[in-house]
């Protein structure tokens, strides 16, 4: 069983979701746009126990605390979706207007979905979902029925595909995708604000409906 918290970070208040495998105690953060005090106090409420940092896509606000995060849990293994490896690595400017990292880190895991992540007893499945960037990745815990969407899926918004690397229509076909590849509900946990369901967001969000 997984359990998570959730620690909003910087002024575009990224979601920092600290998970915890409830069997074992052991922890992953997917995105870390700052390793703040409070993502630190999180972490250590938890049990202390970092196995993974899980990146959804490149773009700063989820990416800028991973150098730090990595420098406190050395065996932490950062994965992110193999497109989007260079943001990380501080090669691509990670948004128009404004800098490349000035502390890069070398990822653990390249991506291309399809993969299964252990975390303690857990199982996270990952999902390749291109369109707000072009490496972007999703988590599906199925035995908890949680979805970590990053910038792919609000609620009842989407992510931006204007920026560069991005695609309209794949982002479309990603997130009717998500739609086909889930039987049922499950909760969607989204790189900002509230959470939704996938149901809530097949009938609801204007801009892609199954």
């Amino acid at each position: 069983m997984l359990s998570y918290n959730v620690v909003p970070v910087g002024m575009l208040e990224s979601n920092c979701y600290i998970l915890r495998d409830e069997a074992t105690g052991a922890l992953a953060l997917v995105d870390c746009g700052g390793f703040t005090k409070s993502v630190q106090q999180a972490i250590d409420a938890a049990g202390g126990d970092l196995r993974f940092i899980l990146l959804t896509h490149g773009h700063f606000d989820h990416i800028q605390g991973v150098t730090v995060a990595k420098q406190a849990y050395p065996a932490a293994q950062v994965a992110i979706g193999a497109a989007d490896a260079d943001y990380l690595r501080g090669k691509l400017d990670t948004m128009p207007g404004t800098p490349r990292l000035q502390i890069s880190t070398e990822p653990d895991l390249l991506l291309h979905g399809g993969e299964e992540i252990a975390l303690g007893e857990s199982l996270l499945h990952v999902f390749a979902t291109p369109g707000h960037t072009p490496g972007g990745a999703c988590y599906f815990s199925e035995a908890d029925r949680l979805l970590y969407t990053g910038d792919t899926l609000f609620r009842e918004e989407v992510g931006r595909a204007d920026l560069p690397g991005g695609c309209w229509n794949t982002l479309q076909a990603t997130i009717r995708g998500l739609y086909a590849a889930i039987d049922g509900d499950c909760t969607v946990l989204p790189g900002h604000g509230p959470a939704s369901t996938l149901n809530h967001e097949r009938t609801n969000n204007a801009w892609v409906k199954a």
